[in-house]
């Protein structure tokens, strides 16, 4: 019987973490817990089931640098620029408030110098694989707090050369001098603006001409090329694999097709990237973590603290809004993949003891485990802790009635605001994208930076006395979360949502939206009203014929059981006889004339003018004599042929000297 030791590893390992996984999901928890608790179970000092540990890691691997490449696609070389310089000041001041924190606090506590230093880098760096997963996973990956935290990421890899550098010279004895140092960051600097400029140079050229082909196991084998083949050429100057896959993902995001190629790699992205996580929770002594567990604990609870308050104080010395700061330190609050380096290295040049070496393991993974749920609690914790937005939309909370909320300052977002603005109808606008927020402020609408899927937020921005809340964001998990949260806390809200898609439009009615507007059948609606357009049909008949399909387009979404007596009966409506209405402006033809003067009925064949309204008030069977003012709006009834003649009648110009009524 053929055997392959490393299939059956494989099988273990993703049927362990299957089970772990479902148990987890079903109480709540991430399951990137349930991934690092499977390498701690099956790990070689935990059952020893899995053998094959070095082809894991190295599956690993190839998982993280897949996910640096769908992440770099999510951003483009332009934004990178925009938010380069602040996140480098940002991570430099993060990395060395870092290290020298813990390197005081360990040199105090009787370590050596070498192993305080080795610490402190360990602690600076943070996990790009998680933090990055957790942003896109959460639709904030193009906010403020999620561009700020990719830039110190970014950086705290380039400086990852430097770091290696240092220890090796620490570990060969050689000496760590600052010319040595300066040379291998301007290398590293000149080593990816080169990486950058032919990468981004070659690569759309190389994905035109292979769509040329139109052949899909080509286009794959091309995805694959660019995305390690740029990591591997990246490896050559001392730097991370992941990093040079951000770089490939980077040089094709404002491409045609960075969506096709995101479609192809995510199934192979989240089932390698899942390996990242088994592998780390392999390197864990089960025995030693749970015999030293209370001060493993406290070392966690340590090494959070300090990397939250060192990135909380560099945020404000950057002039960064406390809120930001906060959610960002939370954020990044972890210890990084790429620290597992180092403390290999440690170990291996003596500077770590057998002890200290388990120890900063299992801490490691520790805060690995727990940034799932510090994520979770970032933004509510950032705002109790004082967030700008938050204590004033507290303030306005009292004088807040019958107001909308609008989640989403896009496009449908601010056409909104600017309307409700000027017909004075109160609002306030909530958007996780900084910039979103400060442009609404300075449009003049009351605009919060912060997230409407947590009831708190909902709870400070007085849903319970709202009237409608409309969301137009393009993240379907965050507007579940709205949605549930506004009806829960509101029974009685009216709860608008824009969604791209029509299969979507069911599970939002099931968690209490009142109105779900899908972007495919509007555009579907827009499609038949133009070309009913060219073929020259009237305004008025186009839009009749709009309403009515809207009308029953979105019943039959709540309802898809729609008989066809039902539809046989809208198209007899259709044939027959509808309504549209006509507003007498200053200075119209109309302006003067008296009901009989009109004579619609005899002009038209048949339409009548069913009421004039006047001043808010209905005149209904308007008789002959009744004479018409500007500013009247006359309703009328008929089949659309005479609707049409109406309308015709009703803007034509008056003839010099005929007389009015």
């Amino acid at each position: 019987m053929e055997t392959l030791p490393l299939l059956r590893d494989m099988i273990i390992l993703f049927g362990v973490s299957l089970l772990i996984s479902i148990a987890l999901v079903r109480i709540g928890l991430p399951t990137i817990v349930g991934f690092l608790l499977t390498g701690v179970i099956i790990g070689p000092y935990g059952g020893g089931i899995v053998t094959e540990i070095k082809t894991v890691e190295t599956l690993a691997r190839i998982g993280i640098v897949l996910l640096l490449f769908t992440i770099g696609l999510e951003f483009s070389v332009k934004r990178m620029v925009e938010i380069g310089r602040k996140s480098a000041v940002g991570g430099a001041l993060q990395i060395v408030l870092t290290v020298f924190s813990v390197w005081l606090f360990l040199s105090l506590a009787g370590h050596s110098p070498s192993a305080a230093l080795l610490m402190g880098f360990i602690v600076s760096l943070s996990s790009s694989a998680i933090v990055l997963k957790l942003l896109t996973d959460r639709g904030e990956i193009q906010s403020f707090h999620g561009n700020l935290s990719v830039g110190i990421l970014l950086f705290q890899d380039i400086s990852v050369v430097l770091m290696v550098m240092v220890i090796q010279s620490i570990g060969g004895g050689a000496a760590v001098t600052g010319p040595s140092l300066a040379k291998g960051l301007i290398v590293a600097l000149i080593s990816i603006f080169l990486i950058v400029a032919a990468v981004v140079y070659l690569v759309p050229r190389l994905f035109h001409e292979v769509v040329k082909l139109r052949n899909r196991e080509v286009f794959m084998l091309t995805i694959v090329f660019t995305c390690m083949g740029t990591a591997w050429i990246t490896s050559f100057f001392g730097l991370s694999l992941a990093l040079g896959a951000f770089i490939a993902g980077l040089a094709i995001s404002e491409s045609e097709y960075s969506h096709q190629i995101v479609a192809e790699v995510l199934p192979f992205r989240d089932t390698l990237s899942a390996l990242f996580f088994i592998s780390i929770g392999m390197l864990v002594e089960l025995n030693y973590l749970l015999s030293h567990l209370p001060e493993i604990l406290l070392f966690t609870a340590a090494v959070v603290f300090i990397k939250t308050m060192v990135l909380v104080s560099a945020g404000g010395l950057l002039g960064y809004p406390r809120r930001v700061s906060i959610m960002v330190g939370l954020n990044l609050a972890q210890v990084g993949e790429f620290s597992f380096i180092l403390i290999k290295m440690g170990e291996g040049y003596g500077i770590f003891s057998h002890e200290l070496y388990q120890t900063t393991l299992a801490v490691s993974i520790l805060t690995m485990a727990t940034t799932p749920f510090i994520f979770r609690w970032s933004s509510p914790v950032a705002s109790f802790a004082g967030g700008r937005g938050f204590k004033e939309a507290l303030a306005e909370k009292a004088r807040l009635l019958n107001h909308v909320i609008i989640v989403g300052y896009g496009l449908n977002g601010r056409n909104l605001a600017r309307v409700l603005k000027e017909t004075g109808i109160e609002h306030l606008v909530m958007d996780m994208n900084a910039e979103r927020t400060k442009t609404a402020r300075k449009d003049g609408h009351p605009a919060y930076f912060a997230d409407a899927g947590h009831p708190e937020v909902l709870k400070k921005m007085a849903v319970e006395d709202a009237k409608m809340i409309v969301v137009g964001i393009t993240d379907p998990v965050g507007t579940r979360r709205i949605v549930k949260g506004a009806r829960d806390l509101n029974p009685a809200i009216t709860i608008i949502v824009r969604t791209r898609y029509l299969n979507e439009v069911e599970e939002l009615y099931r968690l209490g939206a009142s109105e779900v507007i899908p972007e495919e059948f509007e555009t579907s609606v827009e499609i038949f009203a133009r070309v009913l357009k060219d073929y020259r049909l009237p305004g008025n008949i186009i839009q009749n014929e709009i309403d009515l399909v809207r009308h029953e387009g979105y019943a039959m979404f709540r309802n898809p059981s729609l008989s066809g007596e039902r539809l046989a009966r809208l198209t007899s409506i259709l044939e027959t006889s509808v309504m549209d209405t006509y507003f007498v402006e200053k200075g119209s033809n109309v302006e003067g004339k008296t009901i009989e003067g009109l004579d619609i009925v005899k002009r038209t064949g048949g339409g009548v003018v069913m009421a004039v309204i006047r001043k808010g008030k209905a005149h209904t069977n308007p008789k002959g004599d009744f004479r018409i003012e500007a500013q009247d709006m006359l309703v009328l009834l008929g089949s659309h042929a005479e609707l049409n003649s109406a309308m015709k009648i009703l803007k034509e110009k008056c003839p010099e000297g005929e007389l009015e009524g």
